[in-house]
């Protein structure tokens, strides 16, 4: 930003010549910092202008997750009942009303339209939130997270996914990064569970190597980089920050989940390092 520095300029010429103007420009300065500062907490000019209430909404995130859910069904060649159990599911773990339930159902049917315009859905809900890449990286989570819920992620699957990323503006090495995460995650996720059932706290081989994937990094890293990464990523899934963003209630919890097994995998990885 640089309308302080200019506003500042032409004032402080004004008042007292180039001095003035010297001076005008440093405190011009020190307000565009401050701006840019709040714009970024912000989303930018739509938030700063209109407002969080104004800017994309609960409404825009769930009926673009379920319409580009039922495009990732139809994929396949045909939509399967679960499929349909997944997507009910999903709406009683948002615990959606009655009429967002009816709204997520016909977002869902609107997906399986051959005709339905992916790009065009895309770049408006990347409209919606500004361009937030925390935000933008958040809903490929969940709906990597949806694709994945089989077990097997087809390649015409894959497809759709490669195309929605591109459409957000990230990289296929970014959206293969970001599966290769999630199928770690689900498996720690496992791990986690099956040692909480019988009671155990030995950690096996397996277990360690899923903590680095969550994390996006291996073993070969130094504990510096592997630190980075952790708090890159809660950052990214901070309850505070993401509702910040308006993001739905019930997406944050999720992301909430999320940000517990990094926290866990990060602790796992620090035992075996001993790092402090």
């Amino acid at each position: 930003m640089v309308w302080g520095k200019v506003v500042g300029a032409l004032a402080g010429f004004a008042f007292m010549k180039w001095p003035g103007a010297i001076l005008g420009v440093l405190i011009g300065h020190w307000f565009d910092r401050g701006m840019a500062q709040d714009f970024s907490q912000k989303g930018a000019w739509g938030r700063f202008l209109y407002g969080a209430e104004k800017a994309a909404g609960d409404a825009n995130f769930i009926y673009t997750l379920f319409a580009v859910m039922g495009h990732v069904a139809k994929a396949k060649g045909k939509v399967t009942t679960s499929d349909i159990a997944q997507a009910q599911e999903l709406m009683r773990r948002l615990n959606l009303s009655s009429d967002a339930t009816r709204e997520a159902q016909e977002a869902f049917r609107e997906g399986k339209e051959p005709t339905f315009p992916l790009q065009q859905v895309m770049k408006d809900f990347s409209a919606s939130f500004y361009g937030n890449r925390d935000v933008l990286q958040l809903f490929m989570e969940q709906l990597i997270g949806l694709a994945l819920n089989d077990g097997i992620l087809e390649k015409s699957e894959h497809e759709v996914l490669v195309n929605v990323a591109k459409s957000l503006g990230f990289t296929r090495f970014q959206l293969d990064q970001w599966l290769m995460m999630e199928k770690a995650a689900f498996r720690f996720h496992q791990h986690r569970r099956q040692q909480h059932q019988q009671q155990r706290k030995t950690t096996s081989q397996d277990e360690i190597n899923n903590a680095y994937e969550v994390l996006g990094v291996t073993a070969q890293n130094s504990n510096a980089e592997i630190k980075k990464a952790y708090r890159k990523l809660m950052a990214r899934h901070h309850p505070d920050k993401l509702a910040s963003k308006g993001l739905p209630e019930e997406v944050m919890k999720q992301a909430q989940q999320r940000a517990q097994d990094i926290q866990a995998a990060y602790e796992k990885i620090k035992e075996k390092r001993d790092i402090r």
